[in-house]
């Protein structure tokens, strides 16, 4: 079974800019022209292999490269110019369709917060919404104690400690996040619409935002199927 991208004939794209940092988000619904092509194709790599190394509470498979090398041809000049990103080049990147499958009573405590993925600011998380229903969207937060909406390398250690003395303090969170604690503040929040495609930096704090009795399948056709992709910017080597 193949894979191709074609851009749907109605395809709506805006940028928002987000809290008191201004962040960009890219939002584009009605991405690609065949999502349900994406879907069987994910149903028949099942069963995913569960995620590793990573903040994401369930499974992930491969996505083919020819599509996400046709996806990055077609996206490149919007991410450019919405993230400031000019004459950089794409140094490396990563694709993988995934599930959310971990119950709530098993997350760990990085799961039941929200968390960057990077803190390079050439990094892009790419992430196309493929469940019917409603099975959560995506949340960006605003860290109370600190007023970090960004985590950047020069935050970092600082961010790091406020997070340990707030657990120390308030106990852990129980759950998924979804929505305002007493640590963090939702500043937005999307909708996971089918076949939307919703960028923003890595280093952006997120999370999905599902209920607190989120069950989530491991069925493709059945569960929180999204298409994750990571881009990776940096400035040309001179000479």
């Amino acid at each position: 079974m193949t894979l191709e991208f074609r851009p749907h004939s109605r395809i709506v794209a805006r940028t928002d800019s987000i809290g008191a940092e201004g962040s960009p988000v890219l939002v584009i619904d009605n991405f690609t022209a065949d999502p349900q092509a994406l879907v069987d194709y994910a149903a028949s790599l099942a069963p995913f292999p569960p995620a590793e190394q990573t903040f994401y509470p369930g499974l992930r498979a491969p996505v083919p490269m020819p599509f996400v090398q046709a996806v990055h041809a077609y996206i490149e000049p919007a991410l450019r110019a919405v993230f400031g990103l000019a004459d950089q080049v794409v140094v490396s990147g990563g694709w993988e369709f995934s599930l959310v499958t971990r119950p709530a009573a098993e997350l760990t405590l990085r799961q039941r917060m929200p968390h960057v993925d990077s803190t390079h600011p050439g990094k892009l998380a790419l992430l196309l919404y493929l469940a019917e229903g409603d099975q959560g969207g995506t949340a960006l937060y605003r860290h109370r104690g600190t007023g970090f909406e960004t985590i950047t390398e020069d935050r970092f250690d600082r961010y790091e400690a406020a997070l340990k003395a707030e657990v120390a303090a308030l106990g852990e969170p129980q759950g998924y996040i979804c929505g305002d604690t007493p640590m963090f503040e939702r500043i937005a929040d999307y909708e996971a619409v089918f076949n939307r495609l919703l960028v923003y930096r890595s280093r952006n704090l997120h999370s999905a935002s599902l209920a607190p009795d989120f069950v989530g399948s491991p069925d493709p056709r059945a569960g929180r199927l999204t298409l994750n992709l990571f881009f990776h910017f940096q400035p040309k080597a001179p000479g």
